[in-house]
């Protein structure tokens, strides 16, 4: 009784303190304030995603002592050998990842938005002090588990308004992915042939900007009214009702507060959600040529000209990104995906085509700029915005951060098989050999099986809605 006592006068103190937040007036510009913060920390997120492969030729040039600086040599194969296990085996990390994101159901989004920032900002800096090739890894795990969790879409779609969900989200996320050409940028102005450590300074001024936004935002950005509607009306209710609720909820696989092992009994309960799973599976198993692009990049043509290559891609990656948002609250989440997929393996053949048949760096940029736009733009709808549109808000993060982690699984496959075979044949093959059959799979079930999201209310999905 007495623990009941006490959780009851917490749970009042906080339903007070949550009431107070709801119902204190918005600025005429919060919105557009909220939006460039969220923007910015989407940014945070792109360049500490794509940095680590970037750098990957000149990172292990360094930490593995190859002063030939030659991608295609026995050397540089047993660092890839070395290395890329580790990569793989990362992600058993994001096992963990929806314990963590779960908790945001229940604590809320901004502190957990102010976290992951930060977490992104920590990672990079433990991958550019790193003297060895364990502290090299350790820094890499540490941003792998902080740039799956994309808090800052969470919160765009439960800020924005429910019509302009995708287009608010696209064009964050594609001025992000143009801001990812700074890493050639810093690169041009940092990166020399002369200092092997050179590559260590690229990090510098990323690191500090993500600490800098991750510790702003908590005082900037206010809490999604669609977490305080839930979480006030969760702690509005009686003892009987909530009893009455998890009844209910047990029913229907499903819970206010949210939960990994609910939303996992829910993904494979829900047929709307379980296809989802297995299309981003077999999807996922193609993005494995996004950590080795500059390894073949490396191998066509001289560093500076991959320099180029980094500056100009991420233009034409954002540009097909902030397109799929556009089309995708017009034409819908499903046919979008076809035309995403379709660019994406037409962009892969176009990049290797460039680097083979030496069309120099602004063909390569392009071709793969293209590739990844549609691969990205692709995976969101489909890891993202697809399950948060097939989820009841009590449980939207819990199933976000659970069907990621299910869905990332695919990328063992693809990289086990990269692995293995990058000891026999040329790496830029197996981008095609490999990618080619596992899109078309998910695409096909996509369209087969999965029911359209588009323009669907937030607020009042249930366990029944996609029935």
């Amino acid at each position: 009784m007495k623990n009941e006592t006490v959780i009851r006068e917490k749970e009042a103190k906080e339903l007070v303190r949550l009431k107070a937040q709801a119902e204190r007036p918005k600025a005429g510009y919060y919105l557009l304030f909220a939006m460039v913060v969220l923007t910015i920390i989407y940014i945070v997120d792109e360049i500490t995603s794509n940095m680590n492969a970037a750098m990957q030729p000149y990172v292990l040039f360094d930490l593995f002592h190859i002063t030939t600086r030659n991608v295609n040599t026995p050397e540089y194969a047993g660092a890839i050998n070395k290395v890329a296990p580790w990569q793989v085996a990362s992600n058993l990390f994001l096992i963990i990842s929806p314990f963590y994101k779960a908790l945001s159901d229940k604590y809320g989004r901004r502190i957990f938005l102010m976290i992951n920032t930060v977490g992104m900002g920590v990672g990079m800096l433990i991958v550019m002090t790193s003297r060895s090739v364990v502290q090299y890894i350790l820094g890499m795990l540490f941003m792998m588990f902080f740039t799956p969790n994309d808090m800052q879409v969470l919160y765009i779609m439960e800020t924005a308004p429910k019509e302009k969900r995708a287009t608010y989200s696209f064009i964050a996320k594609g001025i992000a992915l143009i801001s990812v050409s700074l890493i050639g940028v810093l690169s041009r102005a940092f990166l020399t042939d002369a200092d092997p450590g050179s590559w260590r300074t690229v990090y510098l001024i990323p690191v500090i900007v993500a600490v800098a936004i991750g510790l702003g935002s908590y005082f900037f950005v206010r809490e999604t009214p669609v977490f305080l509607d839930q979480r006030i009306a969760l702690l509005s209710m009686t003892p009987e009702e909530r009893r009455a609720k998890a009844e209910e909820d047990r029913k229907n696989s499903t819970a206010e507060e949210g939960g990994v092992f609910r939303a996992v009994k829910f993904i494979f309960k829900n047929k709307q959600l379980r296809w989802i799973l297995i299309a981003g599976f077999l999807f996922f198993a193609t993005t494995f040529y996004t950590s080795y692009y500059a390894t073949v990049l490396e191998g066509a043509m001289a560093t500076e000209m991959v320099a180029s290559v980094l500056i100009i891609y991420p233009f034409f990656n954002g540009l097909i990104t902030i397109l799929s948002g556009f089309f995708s609250d017009r034409l819908g989440r499903k046919k979008v995906c076809i035309l995403l997929g379709g660019l994406a393996l037409a962009g892969l053949l176009a990049f290797v085509l460039a680097c083979r048949l030496s069309w120099g760096p602004a063909a390569a940029g392009i071709a793969y700029g293209c590739s990844i736009g549609g691969l990205w733009s692709m995976s969101d709808t489909i890891i993202l915005t697809m399950p948060a549109e097939s989820s009841p808000s009590g449980m939207r993060s819990s199933v976000m951060g659970t069907i990621s982690v299910m869905i990332g699984a695919g990328m063992f496959v693809g990289q086990f098989l990269f692995i293995f075979l990058q000891n026999y044949f040329a790496m830029d093959m197996l981008f095609l050999c490999i990618c080619v059959p596992f899109m078309a799979i998910s695409l096909f079930v996509l369209m087969a099986k999965v029911k359209e999201t588009k323009g669907v209310d937030l607020d009042n999905i249930t366990a029944d809605t996609y029935r």
